[in-house]
């Protein structure tokens, strides 16, 4: 490089950063504008290039860049091509399924010759699983489309052929392809020579440019000068494009291409290429050899896979003397077979390596186009002296000149390729090798040695029907450390969102920018967004680093996860002499080497001479973290500082601490600058600490016991022995475990075999049960049942279905206890006749006492039955040891006493009151506290993890699932069909609440999973019941058939022989009636019958039918019976934490196809599981018809033969399985937009859930047409030039109730009792229904793990997420079907609240002020930047509360800056300046409320009173004025007919009130009295007893202004005329504590009063 920068005009700039990034250092300078849309692992290149947008950054065009982001890639693809065609130097960024997606659009760009670059992130596509990691799949699934393709082994030429393609196209007038590896370089950090500003400038020039023509046909068609990018759009120069042609021109525009265009692109890129080479020093051509001159053998490849091949070439010649070249196919379209068959002449070995497969091909891509150029130069040979056919092609005139082929595939889904299978490619290739002529790299068929004795059997099976498919795998026969002698490599582990890629980025950079060293670092991590394990490598070296895999052989390896030993071997390939590093908070080595380290890893340290150090990065990073939320990622930063103080880097470097600190200071304000410098601090701060806090543990000796975290053969999961055997293999969940799941316990899902079920990659249901999420957390919940109200809301929010709430009757708790101890080894023969005295006494000593502590009440019962009791001897004894075994296993176990299960039970029954317990499931629960934020009661506190507390939940949790049932009695829903009742209830039932097993990747606290579990709950709570009848239908029309068939038998034989009959028929009872069995037996009774035999067929199979139908509801295949639902789940979030292999966290069928087609897959689906459900309904018709002596087959034929869903009745619908498409915006309200839109048009009842995270969130947050304006997102940043998303929010909502077909609701988890409601509407209705659902999500909004509901509360509050319903079913006017039920003050454009602060002088205060969307942007970090900080000092009459300044006109906003209020951490208070943009988006809030209101013809509702009013009034005035004319001597018809004045206010609402108003407006409560009272017409008042209120908030939820807190936290009302009496109904009918009463209704036109008195009528009696 040195002689490069010498001698060459424009050598590079010395940089370092990855593939993407390269990328758009290089476009951004280059390019006008790009379209793209965001797909892993491109979005970045996305995400930068609309960074610079935002900045204002200008090219060398002298242009501002434009970037459009459109609703899909094959819109992206149009995007692009229409900025091309307006003569804009054009990129767009794709990947995988994106590219595939795009694929016609491509054909039409390189028809009309248009000039964009594709930069693609090359990506495996979706052949049998979703996978988001490297592969050429993509690559080659557009080869056919006319694009010239090249692709980059590393960074450098990624950048560079960047550049080069641009010019290839320009002059070529033909699109272009860049390929680099996903993920293994376009994340991979490596250095480079990034080309200059100037380079881009002299070497490409401006697309309005005017050039010499390049090719004859152009200057047929331009003449001698042209544009250097052509207009074809152009108003100047009107040309048609993109025309239709028929059979007499198509075929001529096509073939016209090759000669005139496509064979031109050869020459004009090696005129490029040389070019590029003379001006920066770098070479550059269509194929690139290594090592060639005199190879003997030779490795063919593309990407980075590249230096690895030779980097083991150079390492062969060196240890082995084996001749190995290496041949990077830079350009693969046109295919270079000119450059190419020359260097493979007479080679003794050609081997092809590939990352991708086609199995049903003849041949892999790459090599196909290889062995097609070899056959040309053997045809060459054939000429016989006539002119060779292939003049560009070499020629092979003897066999000896052709060289063996062999193909080999490896790396896809970046699985990982170390130098011993390119060693294995090598080998196999020898003369004394396998030479297998197709293989694959890095994968088993059958191992040597199986693992276990099954896999032993199993692979047995396998190689007796398939006896050669192990030879499919090659391994070479070493793995050398082929790492530059001089390097430092590091490894970390650490769990997603903790700061590790961060942290390894930081410290390659600071290596190379302080030492100038080479660096290559890149990230391991799966598709889930966080909280799963990642693993982050890095090399550094004075030369360059060329090996391209994961470093097994390392210096240093970091834990910042603690737990690594219990799923990974962190000590793996670490030198002698190494470092490890852990995080821990134990207070002293000691007891981190005792507790921490397994003894068996112990070992290894003292034998290699590991230096084992330990630093506490969560401490370090909570005592200085000033942002809670980056206290996460703040702990890995810690070890950046433990690495430089524990490596021996500083000492071989002679670095100071003081020149290390100021390149890591340099390196933060770089990464974190933009940020404001208190984040640069905070986390400098945390770097130091991690330096000087570091602890080495220097007694090293290896211990007899073992660590609690050791990793050993797994047992079988507890949730898992709770599973039934299935019959098929593919669906057994426990052969699953045994051959997939038992190795991912052991962190060795690598080793996976490539067996046939693989192949299918189906995971059984619920499989995430394998999972224990122990190791994800550090603190845990715990239950204080003496605070609980069982209000429901822990339970309720809960996302990993971790917290079921539980009531049982006392006798179950007796009854469970003594089998539990049983099942330990006690013997019980007195106790349990003792149970109903215990009973008797704990409820005495309970009396009404919520707060009563049950398990010292229980022990007091049982010491007094034990006093009480006349036995003696050795059976008291006997008794007293019975009662300690009870009470070993209940005592902690906690109960609680509730005012809804207990104690408003006793009242009502003596006798029946239940205990309440909450308990948290320790294999699920991730510690995300959402439950303790929610609680409150303050029920819920959080405990630091420990041994002894995970013992303890694991053996409560025991105990909970041998708990029965809470019975139906406790689940407080009146009509779940109807939505009637305390919905949030059904959760209760173990059934419904384990709807979702857990063992997911969804983040903590994530919203969406929360939406889902409560969703498939509420299906299960509709299903199981439904079912159960059911079954007890089929139960009897069985046995009724069965009777009915023998008696119809019995009326068509001849029975005057009834002993022979009678035997006959016995012989045949229970069993399967048949013609055969039952000809049989009748002759085996000599007794003749006319038998009518097509009758009794007919009979016995509606009678098999129904029989199977009843097995497959209770048993089925998989032992579980039938499912209650099924789902379709787009790609994306929901798909990637919900189906990660090999978790499964759903106990129903569920499938993903592609990201934007979920609902049309749902809609064929649906169609099959019809007809599959129309099996069993026309089985149970044909049944009850032959039972009522109606059924002819021939009669009714017809009508079965058509019969489908339409024609089932409500019952027979009900029953069927609901079909649920999942997506996110993305998949939803972007990309599969017209799918659902067809969908909901077609009328099939099918249900559609979008999990509205407004942030495409699995991409890292993209700009969605859901997002809201100004939102700051990766692709929408904030910057000089753009601030954010300059769209406002599409309302699919609102467009699906244009389709006047579907079910619509847009919820939240803010109101779970309106949110359920909502759902068991949508499900029974027999229309489409759809589900828009608000979903937090943490990492992407910038919020909390356990603020999911809080931020949905505000979403609600702010206007942000307005709530509604529209159900057709009720009509078809809008005002009629669309109701705004759970939005709070509806009348006003904003609610209100009350802020609470402190002033200077330090004494407390409050205000009332408007809760607008400004209020709610300002606590999430997606909009940040859009508010500043006003300090007090600056604060003037200029400033304006942004409710008041939306209300303003233009003009008026002049000179005024808006503003919100809100608290610092010393709650003083502050005021935030809001952007533009931010009132733009408030306005825009507002606008949509009002439009809600409109269509719910809310704004122009009229008060009846106020009409009564006005009417009396006007009666008066005109009295008035009559008599007034009649003492002027007026007359009384003059009189009548005096016109009214003016009316003081009017009658109809506008619904326009200002921001504050309602402020004005707060109801003023009415006082809790003890008798209700009654109106002046007699009816009922509704009534609240405050003084039973246990606080749980729900009436509150209903209607805030109907109901208001008192100042103990308990309900009291409000202006109940503030809302309807259903609210009121509702409100009685969720109180937990039956303190409500809805007196009579006080409108009696309200719509369904009739059936609200009803219900309101057992509450009034009360």
């Amino acid at each position: 490089m040195k002689d490069a920068k010498e001698t060459t005009k424009y050598p590079g700039i010395r940089e370092a950063m990855d593939g993407n990034t390269a990328v758009i250092m290089c476009e951004r300078e280059s390019s006008d504008a790009a379209g793209a849309y965001p797909i892993t692992p491109s979005t970045q290149m996305g995400e930068y290039w609309a960074e610079a947008a935002a900045a204002g950054h200008i090219n060398v065009s002298d242009r501002a860049l434009i970037f459009i982001e459109p609703e899909g890639e094959h819109a992206a693809a149009a995007v692009t091509a229409g900025l091309s065609m307006a003569g804009l130097r054009s990129c767009n960024f794709s990947s995988g399924q994106g590219i595939a997606y795009m694929h016609e659009s491509l054909y039409a760009a390189v028809g009309k010759r248009l000039t964009y670059i594709l930069n693609m992130g090359c990506r495996a596509m979706t052949k049998s699983t979703l996978n988001v990691h490297a592969g050429h799949d993509d690559y080659h699934a557009v080869d056919d489309t006319g694009f010239f393709q090249v692709f980059g082994k590393n960074v450098q030429q990624v950048a560079d052929l960047n550049i080069i393609s641009h010019k290839i196209a320009e002059l070529a007038l033909n699109p272009g392809i860049v390929g680099q590896d996903g993920f293994l370089t376009t994340h991979l950090i490596e250095s480079l020579l990034l080309p200059e500003r100037k380079l881009i400038e002299e070497y490409l020039g401006r697309p309005d440019d005017i050039i010499d023509t390049p090719t004859p046909a152009q200057r047929i068609i331009y003449g001698n000068k042209r544009r250097r990018i052509p207009l074809l759009w152009d108003v100047d120069n009107p040309v048609m494009a993109g025309t239709v042609q028929n059979q007499d021109a198509y075929m001529q525009s096509v073939a016209a291409q090759r000669p005139y265009f496509f064979d031109h692109i050869a020459d004009i890129a090696d005129e490029c290429m040389a070019e590029f080479t003379r001006l920066t020093g770098r070479e550059y051509k269509r194929v690139l050899a290594h090592a060639m001159q005199d190879a003997d053998y030779v490795l063919i490849g593309q990407g980075s896979v590249v230096p690895s091949m030779e980097a083991v070439a150079d390492y062969l010649r060196e240890t082995r003397g084996i001749k190995i070249g290496v041949i990077n196919m830079v350009m693969f379209r046109p295919f270079p077979s000119d450059m190419l068959t020359p260097l493979l002449k007479g080679r003794k070995g050609v081997c092809v390596l590939e990352r991708t497969d086609q199995p049903l091909a003849e041949d892999l891509p790459l090599i196909r186009e290889v062995r097609a150029a070899i056959n040309k130069c053997v045809e060459n040979a054939r000429s016989n002296g006539k002119k060779v056919p292939y003049p560009k092609h070499d020629t092979y005139s003897k066999p000896a000149d052709v060289p063996p082929l062999y193909s080999g595939s490896y790396g896809m889904g970046s699985r990982d390729l170390q130098p011993e299978g390119i060693i294995g490619a090598i080998e196999n290739m020898l003369p004394d090798g396998k030479q297998k002529k197709m293989f694959y790299l890095s994968i088993d068929f059958v191992r040597d040695k199986a693992y276990t004795p099954k896999q032993e059997v199993y692979q047995q099976q396998i190689l007796e029907s398939y006896p050669d498919v192990k030879d499919l795998a090659v391994h070479g026969s070493e793995n050398p450390n082929l790492l530059p002698k001089s390097s430092i490599t590091v490894r970390l582990h650490s769990i997603g969102g903790w700061g590790a890629i961060t942290t390894g980025k930081n410290i390659a950079m600071t290596l190379f920018d302080l030492l100038g060293y080479h660096i290559k670092a890149n990230p391991k991590y799966g598709s889930e967004k966080k909280g799963q394990p990642t693993t982050y490598y890095l090399s550094a070296a004075p030369e360059p680093i060329r090996v391209n895999c994961e470093y097994f052989y390392v210096d240093v390896a970091l834990s910042p996860d603690p737990n690594v030993f219990s799923h990974s071997n962190p000590l793996a390939g670490l030198k002698k002499g190494g470092v490890f590093i852990i995080q821990s908070e134990l207070d002293s080595p000691e007891q981190v080497w005792k507790e921490q380290i397994p003894s068996r890893y112990q070992k290894v340290i003292v034998e290699n001479d590991i230096h084992v150090f330990y630093v506490d990065g969560f401490k370090i990073a909570r005592e200085i973290a000033t942002d809670p939320e980056l206290q996460f990622r703040m702990q890995g930063i810690a070890f950046m500082g433990s690495f430089f103080a524990a490596s021996p880097i500083m000492k071989q470097r002679n670095l100071s601490e003081e020149a290390l600190f100021k390149a890591i200071e340099d390196q933060l304000e770089h990464k974190f600058g933009a940020k404001g410098r208190r984040i640069v601090d905070d986390n400098l701060k945390v770097v130091r600490r991690g330096f000087t806090e570091l602890v080495e543990i220097k007694n090293k000796t290896v211990l007899e016991g073992d660590a609690k975290a050791i990793r050993k053969e797994p047992s079988v999961p507890v949730m898992l022995k709770r599973q039934p055997k299935g019959d098929a293999p593919l669906t057994d969940i426990h052969r699953y475990w045994e051959q997939t799941g038992h190795f991912y316990a052991t962190g060795r899902g690598n080793d996976n075999l490539t067996d046939p079920f693989i192949g299918m990659s189906c995971i059984p249901v619920a499989s995430g049960v394998f999972r224990d999420m122990t190791s994800i957390r550090f603190e845990h919940p715990v239950w204080d049942p003496q605070k609980c109200t069982a209000c429901g809301d822990c339970w309720s929010i809960c996302p990993d279905s971790a917290l079921p709430g539980l009531v049982n009757t006392i006798s179950d708790v007796l009854a469970t206890g003594i089998k539990k101890a049983e099942e330990a080894g006690a013997r019980f023969q007195h106790l349990p006749k003792l149970a109903g005295t215990i009973e008797k006494k704990l409820r005495s000593a309970i009396g009404d006492n919520v707060a009563a502590d049950v398990t010292a009440l229980l022990t007091q019962a049982i010491e007094g039955t034990l006093a009480e009791s006349t036995l003696t001897g050795d059976k008291k004894t006997e008794l007293v040891n019975e009662a300690a075994a009870l009470m070993d296993v209940l005592r902690p176990y906690k109960f609680g006493i509730s005012a809804p299960y207990y104690t408003l039970k006793e009242k009502s029954k003596p006798g029946s009151g239940g205990l309440l317990s909450i308990t948290v499931d320790p294999y699920t629960c991730k510690g995300c506290m959402e439950c303790v934020q929610v609680c409150p009661a303050d029920a819920l506190h959080v405990v630091t993890q420990t041994p002894a507390s995970i013992d303890e939940l694991r053996r409560n949790w025991d105990l909970w699932l041998e708990l029965p049932n809470t019975k139906p009695e406790y689940i407080r829903i009146d009509n779940l069909e109807e939505g009637i009742g305390a919905l949030d209830t059904l959760l209760l039932d173990k059934i419904n609440y384990k709807s979702m097993v857990g063992g997911d990747g969804a983040c903590l606290g994530c919203g969406e999973k929360t939406v889902v579990h409560l969703f498939t709950s509420v299906v299960e709570a509709l299903m199981q019941p439904r079912a159960k009848a059911h079954v007890a239908r089929l139960d009897d029309l069985i046995e009724r058939l069965e009777k009915h068939i023998r008696l119809k038998l019995a009326e068509q034989v001849n029975v005057s022989d009834t002993d022979a009959m009678n035997k006959a028929l016995t012989s045949l009872h229970g069993k399967d009636l048949t013609l055969a069995n039952l000809t049989a037996a009748l002759e085996e009774g000599k007794v003749n019958s006319t038998i009518d035999s097509e009758w009794l067929k007919t009979a016995t199979d509606i009678l098999a039918k129904l029989k199977h139908l009843r097995w497959e509801y209770t048993t089925g295949v998989t032992g579980r019976g039938r499912s209650s639902m099924g789902m379709i789940n787009a790609t994306g979030c929901t798909s990637v934490w919900g189906s990660t292999y090999p978790f499964n966290p759903y106990p129903f069928p569920w499938a993903n196809h592609l990201f934007q087609d979920c609902t049309s897959m749902a809609m064929g689906v649906f169609e099959g599981h019809m007809v599959k459900m129309a099996e069993g309904f026309k089985a149970i018709r044909k049944a009850e018809m032959e039972l009522a002596g109606k059924y002819n087959a021939k009669e009714h034929e017809e009508f079965f033969r058509y019969f489908n869903w339409r024609d089932f009745t409500d019952e027979e619908f009900a029953l069927c399985p609901p079909v649920v498409a999942v997506g996110g915006d993305g998949a939803l309200y972007d990309i599969g937009f017209q799918n659902m839109s067809r969908l909901m048009m077609s009328g099939k009842p099918v249900k559609v859930m979008c999990l509205d995270t407004q942030v495409y969130s699995n991409t890292g947050g993209q700009a969605c047409t859901s997002g809201y304006f100004g939102q700051i997102s990766d692709m929408a940043q904030f910057g000089k030039a753009i601030q954010g998303k300059e769209e406002i929010r599409k309302e699919v909502g609102l467009i699906a109730m244009a389709h006047r077909t579907t079910y619509v609701m847009q919820g939240t988890i803010a109101n779970v009792g309106h949110l359920l409601e909502g759902f068991v509407q949508g499900l029974t209705t027999r229309r489409p229904a759809l589900f828009n659902l608000h979903s937090p999500c943490m990492p992407e909004h910038g919020i909390g793990d356990d603020v999911a509901k809080y931020q949905s509360i505000l979403a609600v509050e702010s206007r942000a997420y307005p709530v509604f319903r529209y159900n057709p079913d009720l009509g078809q006017n809008p005002a009629d079907a669309l109701d705004l039920e759970g939005n709070p003050a509806l009348d006003d454009d904003w609610p209100t609240f009350t802020l609470s602060y402190v002033d200077e002088a330090g004494k407390p205060g409050t205000m009332q002020i408007p809760l607008t969307f400004a209020d709610y942007a300002a606590t999430e970090s997606r909009f940040r930047k859009h508010f500043r900080k006003a300090p007090q000092d600056t604060w003037n009459e200029g400033m304006v509360p942004i409710a008041e300044f939306i209300n303003m006109s233009a003009e008026d906003r002049e000179g005024l800056y808006p503003y919100v209020w809100a608290v610092d951490k010393k709650n003083r208070l502050s005021r935030l300046i809001c952007s533009k943009s931010i009132v733009e988006s408030a306005e825009d809030r507002r606008n949509f409320w009002r439009l809600l209101k409109s269509l719910t013809g809310a704004d122009q509702k009229v008060d009846v009173n106020q009409i009564a009013n006005q009417a009396r009034a006007d009666v008066v005035q005109k009295i008035t004025a009559g008599l007034l004319q009649l003492a002027n001597g007026g007359n009384l018809s003059q009189f009548l007919s005096a016109p009214a004045a003016a009316p003081a206010a009017a009658a109809v609402s506008s619904g326009e009130g200002d921001g504050g108003a309602s402020a004005e407006r707060q109801a003023v409560p009415v006082s809790a009295e003890s008798t209700p009272k009654t109106t002046t017409g007699g009816g009922m008042e509704p009534f609240l007893d405050s003084n039973q209120c246990t606080g749980c908030g729900e009436c509150v939820l209903i209607n805030p202004a109907m109901f208001v807190w008192n100042d103990k936290k308990q309900a009291q009302l409000g202006d109940y005329k503030a809302g309807t009496f259903k609210d009121m109904v509702k409100a009685a009918e969720r109180c937990a504590a039956k303190c409500i009463r809805p007196g009579e209704p006080w409108d009696p036109n309200e719509k369904g009063v009739d059936k609200l008195i009803k219900r309101a009528a057992k509450f009034n009696e009360m």
